[in-house]
């Protein structure tokens, strides 16, 4: 055999050996594709799992607050659930609200009466301004001073008219 056939022999074998690795890489490739589809839909079925467990559990908190089964879980639930209203009444009161002496709600901080139980906040410095002029309908006003009302008030904070229903 010559020189010519020995290497033609040879470059066979390389293109024979490449073939085979090309084939393995797309078969490596196929297989790593269908096992990220197979993990994708693995964890999309865990989420929703995880979604119906968490509705679940939303709904035998709400029906049974008082499971002996479930006691040392719902009182660390409830003791989160009041450290997040004990964070929201201390933004509200960064924010510039106060504190109803007589009922404990917050209120802004330039009322003068309290517009959940009508309680005196600030003694009243000078006669209620002149009524404002609101236009929009869905803006619930004071019918004694003109002021706008929070949604739910059932007294006006700046001059303690009670809010007719």
């Amino acid at each position: 055999m010559g020189f010519k056939e020995t290497v033609m022999g040879f470059a066979g074998k390389v293109s024979d050996t490449v073939d085979k690795g090309i084939e393995a890489g797309k078969d490596s490739y196929q297989k790593m594709s269908e096992k990220n589809r197979l993990n994708k839909e693995i964890n999309q079925l865990n989420s929703e799992i995880n979604d119906i467990f968490m509705t679940v559990g939303r709904q035998v908190y709400a029906d049974t607050p008082d499971s002996p089964q479930f006691k040392v879980v719902f009182d660390s639930l409830r003791e989160k659930e009041a450290k997040i209203a004990s964070d929201k009444r201390q933004i509200s009161l960064l924010d510039g609200m106060i504190i109803c002496p007589a009922c404990d709600e917050l209120v802004p901080k330039d009322s003068n009466v309290c517009n959940k139980c009508g309680a005196m906040i600030h003694q009243p410095e000078a006669p209620a301004p002149a009524p404002e002029v609101v236009q929009a309908e869905t803006v619930n006003v004071c019918t004694n001073c003109g002021t706008k009302l929070p949604d739910g008030a059932n007294f006006c904070g700046k001059c303690g008219t009670p809010v007719s229903v």
